[in-house]
């Protein structure tokens, strides 16, 4: 009996170990298939989110327009670069287009866009050949960065880059200015590199002869001075720091002054009397050249306005009207509201419109001009003959004179054949009714010329350098013509008109 129940025991033991075991082992194919399955989800997971990080650094290091790295992308890019390669020489090419602004004004912001695309590919292009580090740093600002090699392939880059951008449309011209920096310490912050090439950019002045510019020291040092002149101009304004000087133009026939161009002085604290070639060119780059003129135009009224009330026979004054203008017709009522302001008549005023303002100039350009025509404003083209001129400028234009360049008589007064050039010209102007004004005369022998070939007036130091106004009111009261003498006289029609009433009135008497 006793070994029955052991025998029973034994074998309800083992029973249990059995079911124990089948249990244990359903429960470990369960969580073996758990674990299989939470493996494939944390991979599937992991895959999904490398795909989503990959899609977010793409989105954050790159250009969704033009596909290039943007300016996060090249600073990690280029931080990587220096400091795998430490020792290395590099140099930071920047460029941009320079006229996007009136691409987009006259084409419209497309084609601007298309631009800056094609710009895109361009850079794509050469940077991926050469293996060099490039962006899209900001919209219109794209850079490039080059390893190890000479200034020569620096600005052969820079030409094929040029040529690529000006291959995009025969109808315009896409203009381009680079800024090329040599970095000598690579743990210098990226951003101050680039800023620098931004600062070479600056002093590109005419990117269709030279759309480069190296940076300098000596470049930094210049930003900074005409910085301090720039924040110092609307304190100069306020304070008559500008002055007004008069150049006068003098009748090639009768030797007297009949008119005379405002030109423009700084008297700037510690320099002197600066000349406009000092502070010009900045205040055209930087706008500040419409303030600048808003106040000469008002010192020329306020000037005629003075001549006028102390009975002084007015001169009239030439004002220079600056290329920025052209973009609305907002100085037009500026103009019109300070004569009416100072009771000028507008036959005192003579416009000086600049030939680069105008020359190939649309649809608007030309209304201008005619609106300021049909206000009653005397209009001349200044520096005719500086950008070979097109003759369609006497034909299309409503214009009264020209002024010829002071570098288009100085290349033609010493040869025939320059003689015949400038002879021409003139006689085209006249035969369309232009008055002909010829500027930077110096010599006596250049102002017998002009008035034999039939220039009407003369400007230049032989008969003045540009003076105060109180030195050109003594100027213009001391007869000019008892001091310049042409070498031949020419008589007019009015002369002969009064030599035959004089030989009448003799052959009455006798």
């Amino acid at each position: 009996m006793i070994f029955f129940i052991i025998i029973v025991g034994l074998v309800g033991a083992l029973g249990y170990f059995i079911y124990n075991l089948d249990l244990y082992k359903s429960y470990n194919d369960y969580n073996t298939k758990e674990i299989d399955k939470l493996e494939e989800d944390l991979k599937n997971e992991r895959t999904i989110n490398s795909e989503t990080l990959k899609k977010l650094n793409t989105v954050a290091y790159t250009n969704p327009i033009t596909k290039l790295g943007n300016i996060d992308y090249f600073m990690d890019e280029t931080k990587k670069l220096f400091e795998e390669e430490p020792d290395e020489d590099y140099t930071l090419i920047a460029f941009n287009i320079q006229n996007i602004g009136k691409i987009n004004q006259l084409f419209g912001p497309t084609e601007g866009d298309n631009v800056v695309l094609h710009a895109a590919r361009s850079l794509r292009k050469v940077g991926q050949r050469e293996r060099h580090l490039f962006a899209q740093i900001y919209s219109n600002l794209f850079g490039m960065i080059v390893k190890g090699k000479s200034e020569e392939y620096i600005l052969s880059q820079v030409t094929e880059l040029t040529n690529l951008l000006q291959d995009y449309s025969e109808n315009f011209t896409v203009l381009s200015s680079f800024g090329i920096y040599h970095i000598t310490n690579t743990s210098q912050p990226i951003m101050e590199m680039v800023n620098a090439c931004m600062l070479a950019q600056k002093f590109v002045k005419d990117p269709e002869k030279c759309n480069y510019v190296f940076y300098s020291e000596e470049l930094e040092a210049n930003f900074k001075q005409n910085k301090q002149m720039s924040q110092e101009m609307e304190e100069a304004l306020e304070q008559h720091k500008f002055l007004m000087y008069l150049q006068p133009m003098v009748d090639l026939k009768t030797f007297r002054i009949v008119s005379a161009e405002a030109l423009v002085r700084w008297d700037y604290p510690g320099k002197g009397i600066l000349s406009p070639y000092a502070f010009i060119p900045l205040f055209e780059s930087t706008n500040l050249v419409q303030k600048l003129d808003y106040y000469m135009w008002e010192e020329c009224l306020k000037t005629i306005r003075r001549w006028i009330d102390n009975k002084i026979k007015p001169t009239p004054i030439a004002m220079n009207i600056s290329p920025i203008h052209f973009q609305n017709t907002k100085f037009i009522d500026h103009l019109d509201e300070l004569c009416e302001h100072y009771l000028i008549d507008k036959n005192m005023l003579i416009l000086e419109l600049p030939e680069r303002g105008i020359t190939n100039g649309g649809a608007q350009i030309k209304e201008i001009i005619t609106t300021l025509k049909e206000h009653g404003y005397t209009l001349c083209i200044d520096n005719f003959g500086s950008m070979n001129s097109p003759l369609n400028l006497l034909r299309d234009y409503p214009i009264d004179r020209i002024k010829i360049d002071r570098s288009f008589l100085n290349q033609n007064s010493d040869t025939e054949e320059g003689m015949s050039i400038l002879r021409y010209l003139i006689a085209m102007a006249k035969e369309v009714g232009l008055m002909v004004i010829t500027e930077g005369v110096e010599t006596l022998e250049q102002t017998n010329l002009l008035s034999e070939i039939g220039s009407d007036v003369a400007q230049g130091y032989f008969f003045s350098k540009p003076v105060d106004l109180r030195e050109f009111d003594q100027l213009n009261h001391s007869m000019v013509q008892r001091v310049y003498q042409s070498n031949e006289y020419y008589p007019t029609f009015e002369d002969l008109e009064k030599d035959l009433d004089l030989i009448a009135f003799m052959l009455g008497e006798s």
